[in-house]
């Protein structure tokens, strides 16, 4: 009985009275936990996993006071999620729910142990009552009536929402100063972090339309944790004050990773989009149509699926999709190009392989000439579907 009323107390003392609200963001004239001179504020920087999600690495708060009674080293975690079944059904969608989560320091360093990851460690120069301002804040986000967000992966994750809880909890003290990228795209750096995994670089070069061929600007790069790390060392609080100084005091690596770099290369689809090129090649030569009557509904369905996460999903960033020229939808209907089809078969479907075509030779151009960048399998993928509907046909009356 007396361990149940203690945890009520502990519930109470977190989260306020049990079944009363709240607040967030909290009052800045509330009472704060005192922290001691020992209490530290740090930012964690993880190194990429082998899974999809864990891909691009993670990042999250870290608050400790050893000294404290009790001692206090709480980790928050934005990137808190519940896989289950309809998990990337839910990703496609744009329906993905993340959550502010806490747990022990030692329980999430556990984790990363057990996969091999690597864990760095930036201490911020903060003072005890930034660190509790800090503190007050995170643990109010991760009241269940404010911890969930609507992930976006590009404008609203773990990484990102460390700039925006440092700008909510201090405000003008805090002078951020990132360099305006106009040298790279978001493209770009996605394709450096997935060019150990074929497939999945293929795929979300696939999907992913113009927005993010656009440049990265101020603090763009900060979606991932290893720009954010070096973001954050730029950072200055209490700027044009006797009190002006970094806000990363220290960095430290406290966990190597153990998982093996892979190059950055676009891998086994460029090949198998070669190799499709080549035996279509064959089939127009000999007068031949097996993979040409088959290829146009894989391709069809592909763009099916572009134009969906297009029009049909919260994704912005899947929309204008220069892919669809190459893969659209309406190839499902085949190539027409027996004489029995009808004619209006037979002129959409020279359409189509000339806009295939054209897309190929668009994934080309040089970055500053073509709008969007092109998987290197676009361009044998698309000729593939050229030969497909051999638009150099002029239709029979």
């Amino acid at each position: 009985m007396k361990g149940r009323i203690l945890l009520l107390l502990c519930l109470a003392t977190t989260y306020g009275v049990v079944g009363q609200a709240v607040p967030f963001p909290p009052d800045p004239d509330a009472p704060l936990r005192e922290f001691t001179d020992a209490a530290k504020a740090s930012v964690l920087t993880c190194s990429p996993g082998t899974e999809l999600y864990s891909a691009f690495g993670h990042t999250a708060f870290r608050i400790t006071d050893l000294a404290a009674d009790p001692p206090l080293d709480r980790v928050y975690n934005f990137g808190t999620f519940q896989f289950s079944d309809g998990f990337y059904l839910r990703f496609i969608q744009g329906e993905l729910i993340y959550s502010l989560s806490t747990a022990t320091f030692g329980g999430f360093l556990e984790e990363y142990i057990r996969s091999g990851r690597g864990v760095e460690e930036q201490e911020l120069a903060l003072s005890s009552e930034d660190i509790a301002r800090l503190d007050a804040y995170l643990l109010a986000n991760a009241h269940p009536d404010h911890r969930d967000y609507r992930y976006l992966f590009l404008y609203d994750n773990c990484a990102t929402r460390v700039i925006t809880v440092l700008e909510a909890v201090y405000g003008s003290r805090l002078t951020v100063d990132c360099v305006d990228r106009k040298d790279s795209t978001f493209r770009d750096l996605l394709r450096a972090k997935l060019g150990g995994i074929p497939l999945t670089r293929f795929g979300i070069d696939l999907v992913l339309g113009l927005p993010v061929d656009q440049p990265l600007g101020k603090c763009g790069d900060t979606f991932l944790p290893d720009h954010l790390a070096v973001a954050l060392e730029e950072v200055v609080m209490d700027a044009q004050t006797m009190q002006e100084r970094p806000l990363v005091l220290t960095r430290r690596e406290l966990l190597p990773s153990m998982l093996p770099v892979a190059p950055d290369r676009p891998g086994w689809p460029g090949s198998m989009g070669w190799g499709v090129l080549l035996l279509c090649a064959l089939e127009a030569l000999l007068g031949k149509r097996w993979l040409r009557l088959v290829l146009p509904v894989l391709t069809g369905l592909t763009g099916a699926l572009l134009a969906f996460l297009w029009l049909c999903t919260d994704h912005a960033d899947t929309r204008l999709n220069l892919n669809v020229l190459w893969a659209f939808p309406l190839q499902l209907i085949g190539p027409g190009l027996t004489d029995k089809a009808p004619r209006w078969k037979r002129r959409l479907g020279r359409i189509m392989g000339l806009a295939a075509g054209g897309t190929a030779l668009l994934s080309l151009a040089p970055q500053g000439l073509s709008i969007q960048a092109f998987h290197p399998a676009v361009f044998p993928l698309g000729m593939a579907v050229f030969l497909c509907f051999e638009p150099w046909k002029k239709p029979a009356p």
